[in-house]
């Protein structure tokens, strides 16, 4: 929904909190159902229903247990071999150059990011260290990367034009085997004034060449699309009032609720051909989440409509794990999903919980960001104190951290 744009320079918590309410929002009361809704929602779907995901088999050390870990997770300080992890494979930051990462490829050696080195802001692919610039924004002031996804060949990335004003903004793909420039794939819709329309927070998905994404409409709906990069085919598998979606194995999932003021329940269809798709029982009685994101091998990390709570499960887990709880004052949110680790956002700081252990640990000192797939993991920093420049983000493999302590 995993799972993130960034109004200042160093970092994106900044945008993730004062857009959290609006986030929030869109996804509990994201409209009404009705009887346009191609996906059953009810019962547990069978794995020959199922698309496989696109995304290579994951490394050792990624895979999420077969037994479900003890609720409540744990704290425990981070250990060293995170530490050394996080500060070895920071990203090459030149002097005065800003980096904020958008999206990780599942291999762990690829990241999406938003440049900016003086007057100039640029959308850059970076893999394995090498970088190639994919767009170089017109109105740097203003416009900005805002939600990204890659699927190990396709990018998909919006453009927001406007900081204060969400609605305005433009859809881009890029193919990072044929290179060139990226294609506009969609822009946002404007009403009989000429101004943008409202759209739920603009971050697409993609998966095996097939990318989607929700966007609003003039008449006050919203329409979830699906496009094929191979065909160029865009098509509307959702018209009503669906929520920004998300990938859960081989199916596109969506929140909406079925009436005004009710709670948003789940909805699916494959994101393959577009056709319809069974949630598991358990997840199709997940009611408001206010942050939600699946991942290819089959784990959903949800938080409550409260935004207080942070639940996680996957297919043969009997009930989902409630992970963490916060206190009044503190919100979980932004959360993301990479093998068997989950982080979030407290308002404070990042955090990741291990899956394996059933402990958690805080990954950044104060505020920050982080992106997950596959077997990557990148996490970005707040400047240690006002003025001074913004450390470059991380970027680590899963596969390569150790499973946290043990402390139940």
């Amino acid at each position: 929904m995993a799972t993130s744009g960034n109004a200042s320079a160093g970092h994106r918590a900044p945008t993730r909190r004062r857009w959290l309410l609006a986030g929030a929002a869109l996804l509990l009361l994201a409209g009404c159902d009705t009887a346009a809704d191609p996906a059953p929602h009810d019962g547990a779907g069978s794995a020959a229903s199922r698309t496989p995901s696109a995304s290579p088999a994951p490394p050792a050390g990624t895979a999420v247990p077969d037994a479900a870990p003890a609720a409540n997770f744990c704290a425990v300080p981070q250990p060293a071999s995170w530490r050394r992890a996080l500060r070895s494979d920071r990203l090459t930051q030149r002097a005065g150059e800003i980096l904020v990462v958008h999206a990780v490829g599942a291999d762990g050696g690829t990241a999406v990011l938003d440049d900016r080195t003086g007057d100039e802001r640029t959308v850059v692919f970076r893999r394995d260290g090498h970088s190639t610039r994919v767009l170089r924004l017109a109105h740097p002031d203003t416009d900005q990367l805002y939600g990204a996804a890659f699927d190990g060949r396709y990018l998909v990335f919006s453009v927001s034009h406007n900081p204060n004003d969400l609605s305005a903004w433009t859809l881009y793909g890029w193919d990072s085997v044929a290179g060139g420039r990226p294609r506009r794939l969609a822009g946002n819709a404007v009403d009989a004034a000429g101004n943008p329309v409202p759209s739920p927070l603009l971050y697409p998905v993609v998966a095996g060449g097939v990318a989607a994404w929700t966007a609003g409409r003039p008449d006050g709906s919203t329409a979830l699309h699906r496009y094929t990069f191979a065909t160029g085919a865009d098509e509307v598998v959702r018209a009503g009032h669906p929520g920004a979606p998300f990938l859960f194995e081989g199916d596109l999932v969506w929140p909406e609720s079925p009436r005004p003021d009710a709670l948003t329940r789940l909805h699916a269809v494959r994101l393959a051909d577009g056709a319809p798709a069974r949630l598991p029982a358990t997840l199709a009685a997940v009611r408001g989440p206010a942050f939600i994101v699946g991942t290819g091998s089959g784990v959903a990390a949800w938080v409550s409509a409260d935004v207080r709570t942070l639940y996680v499960w996957r297919p043969g887990w009997r009930a989902p794990v409630r992970v963490r709880h916060v206190s009044t004052g503190r919100n979980v949110q932004w959360v993301r999903a990479a093998g068997p680790l989950v982080t979030w956002d407290d308002g404070t700081a990042q955090f990741a919980a291990d899956l394996r252990t059933g402990a958690f640990t805080k990954l950044t000192p104060r505020y920050g960001y982080t992106e997950a797939s596959g077997d990557a993991l990148a996490v970005g920093y707040a400047p240690a104190a006002k003025g001074e420049a913004t450390a470059a983000p991380s970027l680590v493999r899963v596969s390569e951290l150790a499973p946290l302590p043990t402390c139940h």
